[in-house]
């Protein structure tokens, strides 16, 4: 039983590769890093902007002169109840202030964009994944020398480390935009928390990237399986919102369950100052899977 184990892990190791090599030939990789850093560039000037506003209402009530780049009043902003008010705004847990309050502004920044983005991202990535190989039927010459099994478990390996080679790229527009929008930001500092939040914002995409890949196995066209993948997330969402609003805390104990199935209920606690993301983030790598395999059955049985 060993055996067949080993060469199943070893075919699905090398569909993965296989998959990593031909993203990086067709370019589907770059497209997916570019459009992370797009976005990433983009809210960081947002918050740039915020903090910008603040500041320079700061720069007033104590009567110094305004800039046109802020950051050099972050100390200042941190006594300030509005800015604290701000940063609360985006925690769940109120205990976690004072250490948020430290971290560099656009690290903050950059986890919340992620984890508004990030989702859509990764479902329109896994959506091609099989989808097109399915329309070219290419996938047939891959299935006859593996399992399916095999081929959707590399795949989604393949396509997990494409988006934490994107995430990676996208800390880099953070960063530029915090060097070069902002004033007196620890450059060391400002990457090293990007990198120590890379890992929590690559869980966090596996579940909508598993649902991806599943939407990608139930049709062979690939923008089909897009709209199929973006509308299921979409609806994650709607879910979560809708189980957390009255109407479904009124329906109390029937929701709970539901409440826990949702990658949504587990996002928060990927946001901690130590390593309460662990357990969150093995949560979602099962999500991933689960979610991944949830079309398998069709995809078995389909005819290639």
């Amino acid at each position: 039983m060993t055996a067949p184990f080993l060469v199943s892990m070893r075919d699905t190791l090398v569909v993965g590769r296989f998959h990593l090599m031909k993203a990086v030939r067709t370019r589907s990789a770059a497209v997916l890093s570019i459009a992370l850093v797009v976005v990433h560039m983009g809210g960081a000037w947002i918050f740039t902007e915020i903090l910008k506003a603040m500041e320079n209402s700061a720069a007033d009530a104590l009567r110094v002169p305004t800039t046109d780049r802020p950051g050099a009043m972050l100390g200042v902003l941190r006594d300030r109840e509005d800015f604290r008010d701000l940063i609360a705004g985006l925690l769940p847990d109120p205990s976690l202030l004072e250490w948020a309050l430290n971290l560099p502004y656009l690290s903050i920044a950059h986890f919340w964009i992620a984890l508004g983005t990030l989702p859509f991202l990764a479902a329109a990535a896994g959506s091609e994944v099989l989808s097109a190989d399915i329309k070219n039927r290419s996938l047939r010459y891959e299935v006859a020398r593996t399992g399916r099994l095999e081929v959707v478990g590399g795949r989604f390996l393949g396509q997990a480390l494409l988006v934490f080679v994107a995430v990676l790229i996208a800390n880099s527009g953070t960063w530029i935009m915090a060097m070069v929008a902002m004033v007196e930001q620890p450059a060391v500092r400002q990457m090293s928390t990007l990198l120590a939040f890379t890992p929590r914002l690559c869980a966090w995409s596996l579940p909508f990237l598993g649902i991806g890949i599943a939407a990608s196995m139930l049709t062979a066209n690939p923008n089909t399986a897009r709209v199929l993948a973006l509308g299921a997330t979409v609806a994650t969402f709607v879910g979560w919102g809708f189980v957390n609003s009255r109407q479904g805390e009124a329906l109390g104990v029937f929701l709970v369950p539901l409440r826990q199935l949702l990658p949504q209920s587990w996002m928060f606690a990927l946001w901690d100052s130590g390593p309460g993301w662990i357990a969150p983030s093995a949560v979602l790598l099962v999500f991933g899977g689960v979610l991944t395999l949830a079309t398998y059955p069709f995809f078995a049985r389909r005819n290639l």
